[in-house]
């Protein structure tokens, strides 16, 4: 922590280390010069810094220190002020800091409980002590990323082994492999997959491949943001609701480092994070979800709607929302987008009237472009 007032630097080392010091080393200076020494020293030590805290006229110094330790959280301790030309704005702004704490503050869990959350998202950052997973691969698997991609959506703690180093070839003896076996998924209770699709992965790390519902009120095809917004609303309104996804949950949002633009997320966050949350708020609100499950196609019949799965099943439903987004840009979405038209164009006026009014929406959500860092 740096702050010029060697008092106030005083009393707020002393609660941090009062809250925190069982897990974290709390030091702090009123230097600038000093802060950069011991921030160097503890560089070429090869010490982790988790949090620089400085305040906002300090800006300059947090970069140089973020130079030496850039994994460290930076936050911005900024005076109340919400104009425009406040120093928090154009450092968020530019990527120069990563959060800030507005003071004076009204009680200590508005300093405090920020810091947990900070320390929190530098923590999970760092290697997993426990790995659910381990994956065991030739460098350069073109099969590695989408097997990344799942563990990391579904918040899976896993590690990636190369097929050729030494703890590799460990992990394949022990399960019985070699290295024509890959790319091999071995979880902590021994069970071993290779080659693993999507929904042997899906169903390794606990979620519904399987759609068991024949008739619902609304069916939702895709679980991206538009999806999972759809999924909670219809939910939360005591509809009876199925969504199904062909991949995995999150689309392209879920893939974005850091979405700045999400209303009540100041800071920004994950896109894999806020994915998974509006995932699981549409489970626990009683969505039915469904896993690496394709919709191949929509047809009316009577006064509802019936979409068929690529595994011959069949979901009808009053109401069918299509939330496919984009998938590999726009060449590659216009056949699909053209089929699920001619499919949705067959309700006709008449269709509003009856028990079973057949609609469908089709939704899409904007890209979310990343936050810009520096």
């Amino acid at each position: 922590m740096l702050d010029e007032d060697p008092s106030v630097l005083d009393v707020l080392l002393s609660d941090l280390d009062r809250r925190f010091g069982n897990d974290f080393t709390v030091k702090g200076d009123s230097s600038p010069k000093a802060a950069l020494v011991t921030l160097g020293a503890m560089a070429k030590r090869g010490e982790a810094v988790a949090l620089l805290l400085v305040e906002d006229k300090q800006t300059d110094f947090l970069t140089r220190a973020h130079e030496l330790h850039p994994q460290a959280k930076r936050v911005l301790l900024v005076d109340r002020d919400y104009s425009s030309s406040s120093p928090a704005v154009q450092a968020m702004a530019l990527g120069r800091a990563d959060y800030h704490i507005v003071r004076p503050w009204s009680d200590d869990e508005m300093m405090y409980g920020a810091m947990s959350e900070y320390l929190a998202a530098w923590t999970r950052e760092q290697e997993p002590n426990f790995e659910l997973f381990r994956i065991v691969a030739d460098d350069g698997d073109p099969r590695l990323p989408q097997l990344r991609d799942v563990m990391s959506r579904f918040s899976m703690p896993f590690g990636v082994y190369p097929a050729g180093g030494a703890t590799g070839r460990r992990l394949l003896a022990e399960a019985g492999l070699d290295a024509t076996s890959l790319p091999a998924v071995i979880s902590h209770d021994g069970q071993v997959m290779v080659d693993p699709g999507l929904t042997e992965l899906a169903r390794a790390v606990g979620v519904n491949v399987k759609n068991d519902i024949e008739t619902c009120e609304v069916a939702i095809v895709g679980a991206g943001p538009a999806g999972l917004t759809a999924a909670v609303n219809a939910s939360s309104e005591g509809l009876e609701t199925v969504m199904l996804e062909q991949a995995i949950s999150g689309g392209q949002a879920g893939t974005s480092p850091l979405i700045r633009n999400y209303p009540g997320f100041p800071h920004g966050i994950s896109g894999g994070v806020l994915m998974e949350r509006t995932c699981e708020q549409a489970w626990l609100m009683g969505t039915h979800i469904v896993f690496a499950q394709q919709a191949v196609g929509l047809e009316r019949r009577g006064d509802c709607r019936v979409v068929h799965l690529l595994d011959g099943t069949e979901v009808s439903a009053r109401t069918v929302v299509i939330a496919t987004g984009s998938s590999g840009g726009a060449s590659a979405s216009r056949p699909s987008r053209r089929c699920w038209a001619r499919a949705s164009s067959t309700a006709p006026p008449s269709a509003r009237a009856g028990p079973c009014r057949a609609r469908t929406y089709t939704s899409s959500a904007p890209a979310t472009r990343p936050a810009r860092r520096r």
